[in-house]
């Protein structure tokens, strides 16, 4: 399955509490060759690795661990590495897998966690990096919209697209003081017109759907779109290059995802920005004990989390009261308590955003913008 097809309803359901054992696989994975070539050893490594850990195991009983292990079989078969996207999560407990592949911005690490419910922080990541967004494709031959989830592209055919100047018309064929140098005025005044009516289309596909644009078309073009459009300054990113607007749904993804990475280093740097605004206001908590106990409280409006940043504790109750830094176990004991403080604020409608490493260093790597 692909991030796009992740719902409320379906991480809901995969956040829910399992029988133990609840396995997450968790591996990078490459879109290229020669690099996917690795891939498979990868999986074979860790699949070994997982079905170690359970036959170590004291509390799995054997045919939980036959069919667990039935269960990994099953879900490394249905892996498709020809396809694959950034990072390949394999979730496995007694009687169930599921395979998700993840587009991420940011190196998806290799992580094999044992525990009574299944990692999600990596599916809520690359989820927010899929965020809906438009891509609108400038041409003068027909200009066209994209719906964008990730890196997958859908091209609408509703909405007033695709849009047909009828540039160029009889008249630009015709000999005249023009002919076979720069465009006359009167074709230039047509393309303008032409380019507000993409402008005015544009304006009506977002109001029912507002979603971040990114528009692409040759420098020429989106220069003089920018001229013409009343939401110029709205747009989250622009690619300047010729022939896209032929371009199938895969090549426009490709050529696109810097400007998508661009645009979430954006969306980063605003939320680091709200938090030293929180800091400066005492709006704010930092360090994974006081953010845990606000974010359970439902005082916070932003969780920020740095993106490779794990924690073991104890956890009794509502508190988290010891972290082990020895990662042994016992009652109450979590593996990543960092996962399930992500889910607690998404419980809680916070927002959640992953950082790169160490750009919370000052707040113990995790903190919280509070809504009081």
């Amino acid at each position: 399955m692909h991030t796009s097809e992740l719902t409320p309803t379906v991480l809901r359901d995969l956040r829910r509490e399992r029988r133990y054992p609840a396995l997450s696989l968790l591996m990078p994975t490459h879109r290229h060759r020669p690099e996917t070539a690795q891939d498979p050893i990868r999986l074979r490594n860790l699949l070994t690795e997982a079905k170690k850990r359970i036959a170590d195991d004291p509390k799995v009983e054997r045919v939980v661990r036959l069919d667990l292990e039935g269960q990994l079989d099953r879900a490394a078969a249905q892996v498709d590495f020809e396809h694959a996207e950034d990072g390949l999560l394999i979730l496995v407990a007694p009687g169930e897998h599921h395979n998700w592949q993840l587009t991420s911005p940011s190196p998806v690490p290799d992580r094999l966690v044992v525990a009574d419910t299944f990692l999600t922080r990596n599916l809520v990541a690359a989820k927010i990096y899929a965020r809906p967004y438009w891509v609108l494709v400038i041409s003068e031959e027909a200009t066209h919209l994209w719906e964008g989830s990730g890196e997958q592209l859908t091209q609408t055919e509703s909405l007033g697209f695709p849009l047909d100047p009828g540039i160029p018309d009889r008249e630009d064929a015709l000999p005249g003081p023009n002919f076979g140098t720069k465009p006359g005025p009167q074709r230039e005044e047509r393309l303008r017109q032409y380019y507000r009516a993409i402008d005015t289309a544009l304006g009506k596909a977002a109001g029912q759907d507002k979603r971040p644009v990114f528009v692409v078309g040759t420098a020429s073009a989106l220069a003089l779109f920018d001229d013409v459009s009343e939401r110029s300054g709205e747009f989250a990113g622009r690619l300047a290059q010729a022939g896209l607007d032929k371009a199938p749904a895969h090549e426009l993804a490709e050529r696109l995802r810097p400007v998508l990475d661009a645009y979430a280093e954006q969306l980063n740097e605003a939320a680091l920005e709200r938090l030293a605004k929180a800091r400066g206001q005492r709006r704010f908590a930092g360090g994974l004990g006081e953010v845990w106990e606000a974010v359970g409280q439902g005082r916070g409006t932003l969780l920020l989390v740095e993106e490779h940043y794990l924690a073991a504790a104890r956890i009794e109750g509502d508190h988290l009261t010891a972290i082990l830094e020895d990662g042994t176990g016992g009652p109450g004991f979590e593996e990543d308590v960092v996962d399930q403080l992500i889910e607690t604020a998404l419980d809680k409608e916070t927002e959640v955003r992953f950082v790169p490493d160490g750009a919370l260093a000052e707040d113990g790597r995790v903190a919280l913008v509070l809504r009081y």
